[in-house]
């Protein structure tokens, strides 16, 4: 069930729903810093999103829902609120949205320009059945009041937020940081300003993401620590995700660190001049606290998912024409990350090492 500090119907409400991953809930920040100024704002999410939401986005009341059903179970504790959005062309959460009572309901239409991985067929059957049952659904009143499409300028899935923000009369607040982010252990510290003492800008590595197909080898991180960062005098904090492989330290100025939650991941990378990521919810961490950051896609594509401010600094390969795969992989190996040479991740380092 949701939950606040502030007592509830004192404010217009707006209903989110958002029952996807936790990078995308980062990229849902500036949205909601933006509607909590002015809205009481709830947010209906995976369990595994509630708890990074409750403490990122203060103000912000968060009910976690495991299943559409827990979600259409919520909405009647909730009560009618004055707007709804959602920035997936979901069905089911365009009917959550209506039966959620809001006059306004914000979101994007069932098209191929705004269904990511559309090329894949199983992909273009989940869209056609979702077309057919937005149809059904319909009979009974538009599911959505302001119906948007992708922007086609800064088309990754953050800005659907602006879109979102904009439908509703605002402006999104993209200033940094995007959260609360907590002071890293006095040891962090230490290491980041006996590094910079020595003449050494400091880097973050975080090899982990939550899928296999997005995680660059180990081995090619190695080979940057022992190859790429001792040679530009670039000191490393190794960032060991709970649970996760972390690449082993080949000099002293490289250490590892442990984060053992999201916020803790924030204070971390908020603390060094750059970050070196897998398509990860790191990578957009880093993104929200204003720190440029090297991505290296597997089976994501970066016109979708670059984290914001930071598409230029994207590595992708082209050697999987099923590519995104959208968490699906069909072939015999990753290719995807097969195709992402050592030099291309040494140019994109470069390019951010000379900014």
């Amino acid at each position: 069930m949701p939950h606040s500090s502030d007592p509830p119907g004192s404010r217009p409400r707006v209903l989110v729903i958002e029952t996807h991953h936790l990078g995308d809930a980062v990229m849902a920040l500036p949205f909601l810093r933006a509607a909590s100024r002015r809205r009481e704002v709830t947010v209906l999410c995976t369990p595994g999103v509630a708890g990074f939401l409750s403490a990122a986005a203060p103000g912000v009341r968060v009910g976690a829902c495991g299943s559409w059903r827990d979600v259409m179970r919520a909405l009647p504790r909730l009560g009618a609120g004055d707007a709804a959005v959602c920035a997936w062309p979901d069905t089911r959460a365009q009917w959550a949205m209506r039966r959620s009572g809001a006059e306004t309901r914000v979101g994007f239409r069932l098209t191929e320009e705004n269904f990511y991985g559309i090329a894949r067929p199983w992909r273009r059957r989940r869209l056609a059945v979702g077309r057919i049952a937005e149809c059904l659904l319909s009979l009974a009143g538009p599911l959505l009041t302001h119906p948007l499409d992708r922007p086609p300028v800064g088309r990754t899935h953050g800005e659907k937020w602006t879109a979102i923000t904009r439908a509703l009369g605002w402006e999104t607040d993209f200033s940094f940081p995007w959260l609360p982010v907590p002071a890293p252990p006095a040891e962090f510290l230490d290491f980041v300003a006996a590094s910079r003492a020595a003449g050494m800008r400091v880097a973050a590595m975080h090899a982990g993401a939550r899928l296999p197909s997005k995680r660059w080898p180990l081995e090619n991180f190695e080979a940057l620590l022992a190859g790429w960062f001792p040679s530009r005098r670039v000191a490393v904090a190794i960032v060991r995700a709970p649970g996760e492989a972390c690449p082993e330290p080949s000099a002293a100025s490289q250490r590892v660190f442990d984060s053992p939650d999201p916020l803790s991941l924030a204070g971390l990378l908020a603390a060094t001049d750059g970050v070196l990521s897998n398509d990860s919810f790191a990578a957009h961490m880093a993104a929200a606290v204003g720190v440029p950051v090297v991505t290296i896609f597997g089976s994501g594509d970066p016109a979708w998912f670059a984290p914001h401010g930071n598409a230029h600094l994207c590595v992708a390969g082209g050697g999987c024409p099923l590519r995104p795969c959208v968490d699906r992989c069909e072939q015999l190996r990753f290719l995807c990350l097969e195709s992402v040479s050592m030099p291309m991740v040494e140019a994109k380092l470069d390019q951010w090492i000379f900014i």
